[in-house]
């Protein structure tokens, strides 16, 4: 065997630029309508005081809407809060090694129960206490997943984990851009392979996957979906 290989050996390879192996540009959608099911079991039923969670999206940004328990709180039993609203919203601001950035644009908490005068509404603009209760109680059920970033207020989803459970495109796929719209999240790479590897994994109702043509502008794409 070692034989043969140094009879084929061709020494000019050496001086010869590594093989390109050609990429093309995909857009890979993912309904989020499809991932109550999921939340509910790997999020929600991992603490007691998350009452629901729902992920949606619009004119690119993530949104995550719900309802949080306080009967822990002592200052929430006193003023008869049992529960609040919060609604986070989430701008995708950069990608780098399959890592999305997404900042924190907005977030609001309100009473679930109508007050003349909303003392949690007013609490929230005050003091940061809440938001944190609240991210905590998201992050810490998938801490593989997602976690605060060093910035602060900024949220990193490391979507290497999914991509890295489809062995066959583990490595060959680079992510260039996520955007959120039409309760839609829209991630933009370019791959050495082709992707249906990934639908036939997690299953075309979670998944979507349209290949771009090389001389589509992906940046007039992300302006088109917003």
């Amino acid at each position: 065997m070692l034989l043969t290989d140094l009879l084929r050996f061709n020494p000019l390879n050496l001086f010869l630029p590594p093989k390109v192996v050609p990429k093309s540009n995909y857009k890979v959608t993912l309904l989020l309508g499809s991932l109550r099911k999921v939340i509910a079991t790997e999020i929600i039923a991992e603490d007691p005081d998350l009452e629901s969670l729902d992920v949606s999206s619009t004119k690119g940004e993530v949104i995550l809407t719900g309802v949080y328990r306080m009967g822990w709180l002592w200052i929430a039993r006193f003023l008869n809060v049992e529960s609040i609203h919060y609604r986070v919203r989430l701008k995708p601001v950069s990608v780098k090694d399959n890592k999305a950035r997404l900042k924190i644009v907005g977030y609001r908490v309100w009473d679930t129960k109508p007050r003349r005068f909303d003392f949690v509404r007013w609490f929230g603009k005050v003091d940061p206490f809440h938001k944190k209760k609240v991210f905590d109680s998201i992050l810490n059920a998938a801490p593989h997943i997602l976690s605060i970033t060093g910035l602060q207020w900024e949220i990193l989803f490391d979507l290497n984990y999914f991509l890295n459970l489809v062995p066959s495109i583990a490595g060959k796929i680079d992510i260039q851009y996520i955007i959120g719209d039409n309760n839609e999240l829209y991630i933009f790479v370019r791959s050495s392979t082709i992707l249906k590897p990934l639908v036939d994994f997690f299953g075309p109702e979670y998944l979507k996957i349209d290949y771009i043509e090389e001389d589509r502008d992906i940046q007039m794409l992300l302006w088109e979906n917003e």
